[in-house]
Formats: C-alpha cells, sequence, structure tokens
C-alpha cells in the first residue's frame, strides 16, 4: 500500500532563487505543497523552528551560514537529530560526500539537479521518516498503555498499609516481593481475612509471563470473589477455582498455586495446592520443605485436591515463592532448585532475623542474571513469638 506524503512538509534552503523555485516545481509534480523557502543556513534554521518540516532540501554553498554549518547546528538540537536533510552539491566527489555526511546529512543529490532522481530520493526520505515516526508513536502507545497495565496489576496486590493492617491483627509478620520479568507478568498473591482468629494465604503462578500471563491474573481476579473461603476447606476452595479457570483459560494454559489457612486459635495451617514450589516452614528452628503436589489449576475440571495440615505455632514462619526463585540462574552459578531454598532461608535468617526476606533476595540476586526470565514472587509469613 503507497505511503501517503500529502501532509508532509519540505524546507528548501537555496541561495539562488531560480534554484529555489525548480525545486518547489519538481516537489510540487510529485504531489507536495506544503512548501517553504529559505535563503541561508540562519533564515534556515528559524524556518526549522516555525515551519517544523519533515525534510530540508539543503544546499552546501551559501552566504552568511552554508549549509554544512546549518546542518551540524540542527544537529546538536536533540528535537532535530532524526530530521531527514538532503543536501544539493555540485562537488561531486568522495570528499564532498564525506563532508556532507560527516555534517550529519541524511542523503545528497548533485547539480545539476535531474528532476526524476530529486523527487525519488525526496519520497524515499519522507517514507522514511513517516514510517519511523509511525513506529515511534506505536511503540510510545504501547509502552503507555502497558505502564497502564502494570499499575492495574500491582493494585490487585495488597498493598504495604494493608499488609500492616493484617499483620497487627492476627499478631503476624508480614513481608512480601513481586517483580515481573518484563512489563507484566503472571504471579498473583494476596492475604484474606477471614474471621477474628483465622487467614488465608493465596499465591499463584500462570504458565509463562508477559501479556498473556497477565491477563489470566486479571481472570484469576474476578473469579476469587465468586467462592467464599470462610465456610470451605482449602482444597474444596481450589477445586471450584480450578473449575472456574478451566472454563475461562485458553487451552495450554494453566496455573500452579498454594491455598492456605492459619488458624490462630488451634495453631494450625491447612493447605491445598496445585503443583506450587515446595513452601518451607520453620518451627522451633528447623526448617522444611512442605509437600505441595497436587494437579495444575485449569488442565483439568475433575481435578481432586488434598488438605494437608501441620502445627504453626507461634515463633515459627511460612515462606511461599514462584517458580523463578528456583529456576534463575547467572553466567557462574546454577538454579538454586527446591532442595537450595531451605539453605538460602536458613543464611537469610542469620542475618535478619526479625526480617529475613531482604538478604534472601541479596543472595538471589547476587548470582542471578538480570533481568529474570520469569516472575519472581516471595512471601515471608512469621507468627510473632
Amino acid at each position: 500500500m503507497p505511503i501517503s506524503l500529502a501532509a508532509s512538509r519540505v524546507l528548501i534552503v537555496d541561495d539562488n532563487e531560480f534554484n529555489r523555485k525548480s525545486l518547489a516545481l519538481m516537489i510540487r509534480r510529485a504531489g507536495l505543497t506544503q512548501i517553504e523557502v529559505a535563503e541561508n543556513g540562519v533564515e534556515g534554521l528559524r524556518k526549522v523552528e516555525s515551519f517544523r518540516p519533515d525534510l530540508v532540501l539543503l544546499d552546501v554553498s551559501m552566504p552568511v551560514m552554508d549549509g554544512l554549518e546549518m546542518c551540524r547546528r540542527l544537529r546538536e538540537r536533540l528535537t532535530h537529530e532524526e530530521l531527514p536533510i538532503l543536501f544539493q552539491t555540485a562537488l561531486d566527489s568522495d570528499e564532498e560526500q564525506v563532508r556532507c555526511f560527516e555534517a550529519g546529512g541524511s542523503d545528497f543529490i548533485s547539480k545539476p539537479i535531474k528532476p526524476g532522481e530529486c523527487v525519488a530520493r525526496v519520497r524515499h526520505q519522507l517514507e522514511k521518516r513517516k514510517l519511523f515516526t509511525d513506529l515511534a508513536n506505536f511503540r510510545a502507545r504501547v509502552e503507555r498503555e502497558l505502564k497502564h497495565a502494570k499499575a492495574m496489576q500491582l493494585s490487585l496486590l495488597p498493598e504495604p498499609r494493608e499488609l500492616e493492617a493484617v499483620a497487627e491483627r492476627y499478631e503476624l509478620v508480614l513481608d512480601a516481593h513481586f517483580e515481573t520479568s518484563s512489563e507484566l507478568g503472571g504471579d498473583f498473591w494476596n492475604v484474606y481475612p477471614l474471621d477474628s482468629h483465622r487467614v488465608a494465604f493465596l499465591l499463584v503462578d500462570f504458565a509463562g509471563h508477559g501479556i498473556t500471563a497477565a491477563i489470566n491474573t486479571f481472570r484469576l481476579h474476578t473469579l476469587i470473589d465468586r467462592f467464599p473461603m470462610q465456610h470451605v476447606p482449602p482444597s474444596e476452595w481450589l477445586a471450584g477455582l480450578n473449575r472456574a479457570l478451566k472454563e475461562v483459560l485458553p487451552v495450554g494454559q494453566f496455573a500452579t498455586a498454594f491455598f492456605g489457612i492459619l488458624d490462630l486459635h488451634t495453631d494450625t495451617l491447612t493447605y491445598a495446592s496445585a503443583g506450587a514450589p515446595n513452601p518451607v516452614v520453620g518451627i522451633a528452628g528447623e526448617l522444611r520443605l512442605l509437600d505441595s503436589a497436587g494437579l495444575v489449576l485449569g488442565a483439568s475440571r475433575r481435578a481432586v485436591y488434598a488438605d494437608r495440615s501441620l502445627r504453626l505455632p507461634r515463633g515459627s514462619c511460612l515462606f511461599l515463592y514462584s517458580d523463578a526463585l528456583i529456576e534463575c540462574s547467572g553466567p557462574d552459578n546454577g538454579p538454586i532448585g527446591q532442595d537450595g531454598v531451605p539453605g538460602l532461608l536458613r543464611g537469610a535468617i542469620a542475618a535478619n532475623r526479625a526480617r529475613p526476606l531482604g538478604p534472601l533476595l541479596e543472595r538471589f540476586y547476587a548470582r542471578t542474571s538480570l533481568p529474570l526470565r520469569d516472575d519472581l514472587t516471595a512471601v515471608w509469613i512469621a507468627r510473632r513469638a
């Protein structure tokens, strides 16, 4: 499809009136009607600012300020770094061409001007500029939309003030980190107060990352309110969520998940899992991995999940994370792996017993290449002693 150049603006800078009129006539015959002229480089610089051309046809030899100097001054301005500048010169030599390009010229036309060549080079530069401009505008629009989408995704996560309120209400220490590998990601986590003595935790990691995975987190968020958590065990709640996700997820897309309910009256954590990375539980100074086996969400409507329970008394802790923590690696280090998480956490606790998530992430990033290849979520939950 031909590119329309009807709206393109051309500035002709030449000290010879006959040349100005001849060039303007050639360009008009090519369908370009928005044309402005200047007699030297000084006037040309003023016309560039007022006329805002899409291309400058610039003579090299002129009084007051020649074309080379005008071109150099334009290139010093960020707004004109990409402006096409087409030199016209009577000196058709390698040295002259080098001078034009070193000054910042985009191309040149040899005098005497050949109408066919002139029109072809003008159209080529204008078409290229329009393509670059359209691409830049498209990229800027996409970046704006991604920025808004990222803000929306972050709004799905618990805010710091909300975490502080929940932590105070249930006498917990809550610390979390969320990072996407690109503008958007497929991780989701949240905390849900159920009643005066029960609080629930959910971490979901959709397959892949980027826009597709992020859309799935929005789907998930709209579904969660359809399944009240207060009166069902975690396994039943996870099964209901799985059936709903199976209806809306495209074929081949799925998610891992951990859903647990902490009962402060009985000091019990009851949880169900859908193939999530094994959480780490810490009791009386001993760290161990929990069993988190289970069919991923969205794979089968008939998936059945099991409830598992353990004591989580005061002073104990629970660490949840997405698989980026165990799968990302660096040039000199392989992935940490599932079995390496307790050791990583143990070192972080030794560095900061009250808030070990910060030291843990420092150790992780010290051995991992950036940007991450997958989205990372890490949640530290501890009962106050």
